[in-house]
């Protein structure tokens, strides 16, 4: 159950940081940078809610356990080597990057002071650039942990329905 609630949860984060990358951010970036500034960060108070918190903590919790299972019952077959891989990519990836590059840029445009000012455009402008360019960092992890999850669920079930390792069966309880 770990590594299917891991393989859809990343597919998630996945998708979200796509959206905000190609579209959200880009659609802001039309529009004045007070007004900018305003909605990221009226986007920033939403986005903190249970749905939003059920994927965002619960995928990286998930891949924790897939990671521990993998580590305690050794990698030893390929479905171990793909989940542990995955696992690990989005907790560095995706959870590490979000929480030391977003959370601080996020929190940093947060207490900025909209001034209608030329400074709200300099102040816009790093963000969207930097923040963009992150955002794409944490969206790669995000799918390809979706992709080597769903390799290695397709590959475990083939080893299992085969006879080969039942033993190592609990990763998927």
């Amino acid at each position: 159950a770990a590594m299917l609630a891991g393989t859809v949860g990343s597919g998630l984060l996945g998708g979200l940081y796509f959206i905000f990358s190609f579209c959200v951010m880009q659609a802001l970036n039309t529009q004045p940078p007070a007004t900018a500034i305003h909605v990221m960060n009226s986007i920033n108070e939403a986005i903190i809610n249970p749905p939003f918190f059920l994927i965002f903590m619960g995928t990286p919790l998930a891949c924790c356990y897939v990671l521990f299972r993998c580590v305690k019952e050794g990698i030893r077959s390929p479905d171990h080597t793909l989940a542990a891989s995955g696992a690990l990519l989005l907790l560095v990836g995706e959870f590490l990057l979000t929480a030391f590059v977003h959370v601080p840029k996020n929190d940093a445009l947060a207490r900025y002071v909209v001034t209608g000012s030329g400074n709200d455009a300099t102040v816009w402008a790093k963000y969207y650039t930097s923040w963009t360019r992150w955002n794409h960092v944490r969206m790669l992890p995000s799918i390809a942990t979706s992709a080597l999850l769903a390799s290695a669920l397709s590959l475990r079930g083939a080893r299992l329905s085969a006879g080969g390792g039942a033993g190592t069966a609990p990763l998927m309880h």
